[in-house]
């Protein structure tokens, strides 16, 4: 936990809509620290009073129901809301896709809506890369050439299999 309240509660509930623990979207001596610009986004795009409400709201369900019941309580206590529900799918999207979807108040994000990158820095730890085993384009912290050696399989590409290569799932016997 951090000394700053509104970080701490931004990424509990960003834990709760990403689904990923609040150790991974914030850790503890994380150099360039995502969290705290997608906070600052928030608070620079949303006004004031409904950050206020989403946060608060937030900390109420926190500190009234155990971890288990928590994500229900944010479907119901924020997710439905008319006014925090949009901005809630809105930190959602900036934390997979590290763009801050512009209209979001207004009718339905989708890809062509315009919108902001958030940084550099937040473009090469959004979410998504990490849910796709995959680096960002244009990107990547590996050597030069590296894609020239075969990666290594690992259990979940083998799933199926048989030793001699045929998929288990519908050739010959």
């Amino acid at each position: 936990m951090s000394s700053n309240q509104d970080l701490d509660n931004f990424v509990g509930l960003s834990a709760i809509l990403t689904g990923f623990s609040a150790d991974d979207l914030n850790p503890q001596f994380s150099p360039q620290p995502v969290a705290v610009e997608y906070l600052q986004t928030l608070q620079a795009k949303v006004a004031a009073p409904l950050v206020t409400q989403l946060l608060t709201t937030y900390q109420t369900i926190a500190a009234q129901f155990p971890a288990a019941e928590q994500p229900a309580q944010v479907q119901v206590q924020i997710l439905t809301d008319p006014q925090m529900g949009p901005v809630a799918r809105n930190i959602i999207r900036m934390w997979y896709l590290s763009i801050w979807y512009d209209g979001y108040d207004t009718g339905p994000v989708t890809g062509f809506s315009p919108g902001t990158v958030v940084s550099s820095n937040a473009y090469t730890k959004g979410l998504a890369w990490d849910a796709m085993q995959a680096h960002p384009m244009g990107y990547s912290e590996m050597h030069y050439g590296y894609w020239a050696t075969p990666p290594q399989a690992d259990d979940s590409t083998d799933a199926g299999s048989s030793a001699n290569g045929n998929s288990s799932g519908g050739g010959q016997a």
